[in-house]
């Protein structure tokens, strides 16, 4: 299934609420859990609530194993919405964990000169930057060299601590696309990269979550970034240093990973900090990321109100990732 969180365009309401993707628009999860109550259905306790909190990260930890949640695949085929009368939001803004991977591909790492690590370097965004798959990216007060990076998101769908990689895919629930934008003048101030990775609206996600019994292979899919219609990225995740299971493996032995984190896999070669001059993005950018079968991202670039820029050296735009 295609997971969503949606609002209704012109409803009073700006509250988000969960829904799926089918032919000819979505279905809202709350009604479509009426149907089945209605049908005779077992009720469960909390369940009616946890459809209408706008939460997927709460449906990943409780409603798949639920009866409803069985019932829900084979009865989902008739839209409650259009999607021409609806708002798509980031399908989930509450994981415990965003976790982010650099330096993850190998065209990548020679577009820029390094050599491929042997351990992947992990890094953290907060929920804060979670943006919309439609909503702009806000370009923040003194940043000179903001950058894309387009990436498949990982969502898990279990709890799993030092998990083999052979096991580790079947701890997925699903699949999206993410902007990993990036303030490049911030990111290289220092060794941290968190400066440069954390501002407000700086993850654009979606436009949905795709299960991963949609997805047979996550390393035999294709990432495609166009800035104004001019593609700058375009690779398979097959070129990927650290496939998907390795990535979750791997971050499973630092760290309990636990239903409905999000891991931010790492950005193929053709990122704008790599031009010649190096080709940043300024008000007015559209950003379009697409990955077949999981869907795209359009995301305008603007700017911050009253920003204030100072010169920088050129140094401070040159970095690893």
């Amino acid at each position: 299934m295609r997971w969503v969180r949606y609002t209704v365009k012109g409803e009073a309401s700006d509250r988000p609420r969960l829904g799926a993707l089918c032919a000819g628009g979505l279905i809202d999860l709350g009604r479509a859990y009426a149907r089945y109550c209605a049908a005779g259905g077992l009720e469960e306790e909390g369940l009616a609530a946890l459809c209408v909190t706008g939460s997927l990260v709460q449906w990943i930890r409780s409603g798949p194993g639920s009866a409803f949640g069985a019932w829900l695949p084979a009865h989902a085929q008739t839209p409650d919405r259009p999607m021409d009368a609806v708002h798509l939001h980031a399908p989930l803004h509450d994981p415990g964990r965003f976790i982010g991977v650099g330096l993850n591909y190998r065209a990548h790492a020679r577009e820029i000169g390094q050599r491929e690590p042997v351990s992947p370097p992990f890094f953290a965004k907060w929920n804060n930057c979670i943006n919309g798959p439609e909503d702009p990216i806000v370009r923040p007060r003194g940043c000179l060299a903001l950058d894309y990076e387009g990436e498949l998101g990982v969502i898990m769908g279990r709890t799993v601590r030092d998990v083999a990689a052979k096991e580790a895919l079947d701890a997925v629930f699903g699949y999206t696309v993410v902007n990993d934008v990036s303030a490049r003048d911030w990111q290289f101030r220092t060794t941290q990269w968190l400066a440069g990775k954390v501002a407000d609206g700086f993850a654009p996600m979606g436009p949905a979550v795709v299960g991963r019994e949609e997805i047979a292979d996550p390393q035999a899919l294709t990432i495609r970034t166009w800035v104004n219609g001019q593609l700058r990225q375009e690779s398979g995740t097959s070129d990927m240093i650290f496939d998907v299971a390795t990535l979750i493996s791997i971050l499973s032995t630092v760290t309990t990973l636990e239903a409905g984190d999000i891991i931010a896999t790492g950005t193929p070669s053709g990122v704008g900090m790599s031009a010649d001059p190096p080709c940043y993005l300024t008000a007015g950018d559209l950003v379009r990321i697409e990955i077949p079968g999981i869907g795209a991202l359009a995301n305008t670039v603007v700017d911050a109100q009253g920003r204030s820029l100072r010169a920088r050296s050129q140094g401070d735009y040159i970095g690893q990732k």
